[in-house]
């Protein structure tokens, strides 16, 4: 572990759109030109990490020519201005090590590394994956607690493999969320000493009132201000303020509307993300195959969603930027 490395991992985690045409090629002039206005919009070193081939960039999808071509941009357009990440969700800790040894030689800060699954996995796979991936790549590894995706019986990171995480070289934080709120917040108390906590799917300030580092950001695509507002408030510690925030923007809607959520369940993040910026504005390109998209029923709810808790009124992007 690198503590000059580990203190980057901070603030809004920004997932960013993979930039693709109708049949799926990189549009990586696009790619580039956002993640320049990420940057010029206050994503800099200290105040966030931009992560490319997340689960909403369609990380899952990506061949080995695709992945190193958005690691060259990403490499060449943040610099040292910004953090950068990518995300790797192989099964095969063989082809997880090699896409993170490409981006740790061509000097990206961090990876994003999901747990291996088919079936469900035990603690010593999951523990082994881990380092073998830092043994062979000298690169940070935000582990992915997606508890959620695993087969029955479930798995998530226990507080024993936890511990036993402590000594693997590279390891620098978790992205985290749990099933539970005692596992979810007793981690936090007892860890964030050591790793940092990125908050997945933040909805109230109970995470960074219990030591979590930043929050993983959606919106930040699209709307800035909004990630600058939230992490103003989270790392000056401003919980009450946060909370009110959080609430109005995404707890609230949902809440109001619950009764007109019309369900949808997919393979993959991608076809939510494409689905919220193309709500909010900003047209990345279809899904990856063979995902399906959500219906003219969800776009409306969704719509009415960002209505309700005020998004629009924080979106600051247009399309024209990377025309």
């Amino acid at each position: 572990m690198s503590k000059e490395r580990q203190s980057k991992l901070v603030g809004p985690v920004v997932s960013l759109p993979t930039f693709t045409d109708e049949d799926h090629n990189l549009l990586l002039d696009k790619q580039r030109k956002h993640i320049r206005w990420l940057i010029d919009n206050g994503f800099k070193n200290g105040e966030g990490v931009i992560l490319v081939a997340g689960g909403y960039g369609e990380g899952y999808f990506l061949d080995d020519y695709e992945y190193h071509a958005l690691i060259d941009v990403l490499k060449d357009e943040v610099k040292d201005e910004v953090p950068s990440m990518i995300g790797i969700f192989d099964l095969s800790a063989r082809k997880a090590a090699e896409r993170a040894k490409y981006a740790a030689d061509a000097g990206v800060e961090f990876i994003e590394l999901g747990l291996p699954h088919y079936s469900c996995p035990s603690e010593e796979d999951v523990y082994l994956h881990h380092k073998y991936v830092s043994d062979h790549a000298d690169i940070g590894i935000m582990s992915y607690n997606n508890f959620w995706v695993m087969p029955s019986p479930g798995f998530e990171i226990s507080e024993k493999l936890m511990e036993r995480l402590v000594d693997v070289e590279n390891m620098d934080g978790f992205k985290w969320s749990s099933a539970t709120k005692e596992h979810y917040v007793g981690m936090l108390n007892k860890y964030s000493n050591r790793f940092n906590f990125i908050d997945n799917g933040m909805q109230s300030a109970l995470g960074a009132r219990n030591g979590m580092a930043g929050f993983v950001d959606f919106y930040g695509n699209v709307a800035p201000r909004l990630s600058r507002k939230t992490w103003e408030l989270f790392k000056n510690k401003k919980f009450d303020e946060l909370d009110d925030l959080l609430y109005k923007i995404h707890v609230g809607p949902s809440e109001l509307l619950a009764d007109e959520n019309p369900g949808f369940s997919g393979v993959a993040d991608g076809t939510f993300g494409t689905l919220r910026w193309e709500v909010l504005g900003l047209k990345s390109g279809p899904v990856f195959p063979s995902q399906q998209m959500p219906s003219d029923a969800v776009r409306q709810y969704t719509n009415k969603l960002f209505k309700e808790g005020g998004l629009f009124d924080w979106v600051d992007w247009d399309d024209s930027v990377v025309e």
